[in-house]
């Protein structure tokens, strides 16, 4: 006998409901803070040993910290908590 009307037992997933655009934003700002965030450091780092002649100095935003940070920050925490969700 056939089954084909019957209704499935198993849950049927939107293949539409996908991850939301807000979780893909989220990770493109960490990931664009982070990259950020490092060249910059890298960028320091290498003025400060390639300059032996010259002193350097740098003025660091706190503003540019904070925001940057938060990014990373905001991209971390949303990874941790949708994988916690998974489980």
């Amino acid at each position: 006998m056939s089954r084909e009307g019957a209704p499935s037992s198993q849950p049927k997933s939107d293949p539409a409901a996908g991850t939301p655009i807000w979780v893909w934003l989220v990770y493109g700002l960490g990931i664009l803070a982070g990259v950020i965030v490092v060249f910059s450091l890298l960028f320091t780092l290498g003025a400060a040993v390639l300059s032996e002649d010259v002193p350097i100095s740098y003025d660091v935003s706190w503003l540019a910290v904070v925001l940057w940070g938060g990014f990373i920050v905001a991209a971390l925490a949303t990874w941790l908590v949708r994988r916690r969700q998974r489980r």
